[in-house]
């Protein structure tokens, strides 16, 4: 029994010298990794996002937390390039939005970090947001004419299209009325469709009022790649004759 006592002693003694050394281990590990003092980080942005344009994106956050912030920075292009914001804290929750000219389209990742005087950095928040340009110019058209008459009675022209885009925001139409002045009317989608999750429709016919008559119209779509982009994007003006 004497022996099994001493036998168990030896093993909880070597057991307590084990944890020692894990702990001296866990400490030495620590102690590398605080090297230089404990790092700080200031509050990292929130509700980061990005609205495309034509060559440029503007990029927008909110500042909630850490009063200590004074300013953002904002890379891209894999840290080749960057901008910088100063911000002043307001005490509460602050939007900050950056604009960004001048940019080659393409599909980018932009990384946002916060900064105090310091010089301490929040951990990143990154978006991916398109930039678009005269590629994706060239690969719009107008909405096309399906026919187009003139009712003399009524001094009324009347256009029948076909479909357009999803992506068209509005048909702009330019003639001379009546009185000879220059007329426009620029169409939208108003029509409610079958299904009320749908967005609105263009409807299939435009009534252009007092058309003068023998004279021809011009018309072009406006396209938005997405429905928060920044910029609306227009083709070349068609001219269309009355039957």
């Amino acid at each position: 029994m004497k022996h099994i006592r001493y036998i168990r002693g030896a093993v909880w003694l070597l057991a307590v010298a084990a944890g020692f050394a894990a702990c001296s281990k866990m400490d030495d590990t620590y102690r590398d990794f605080l090297q230089g003092g404990e790092i700080i980080y200031t509050g990292k942005v929130d509700s980061l996002r990005a609205y495309p344009g034509r060559n440029r994106v503007l990029l927008g956050w909110a500042l909630v937390s850490d009063p200590k912030i004074t300013r953002c920075r904002v890379y891209w292009n894999q840290g080749h390039d960057s901008s910088e914001i100063a911000v002043r804290r307001s005490g509460g929750v602050d939007q900050v939005q950056l604009l960004l000219g001048g940019m080659a389209e393409n599909t980018y990742t932009f990384q946002v970090y916060t900064y105090d005087n310091a010089g301490h950095s929040s951990v990143r928040e990154e978006t991916i947001a398109n930039v678009y340009g005269d590629v994706y110019l060239s690969t719009l058209s107008n909405r096309p004419v399906r026919s187009a008459k003139y009712d003399a009675a009524k001094k009324e022209a009347t256009i029948w299209w076909y479909g357009v885009n999803n992506q068209a925001v509005s048909v702009e139409v330019n003639y001379i009325n009546t009185a000879g002045a220059a007329a426009t009317i620029i169409q939208v989608a108003d029509s409610i469709p079958d299904n009320p999750r749908d967005a609105p429709e263009f409807r299939a016919r435009l009534k252009l009022p007092d058309y003068k008559a023998g004279t021809a119209f011009s018309f072009r779509t406006a396209y938005k790649p997405v429905k928060f982009a920044i910029d609306t994007f227009y083709t070349a003006y068609e001219t269309q004759g009355i039957q």
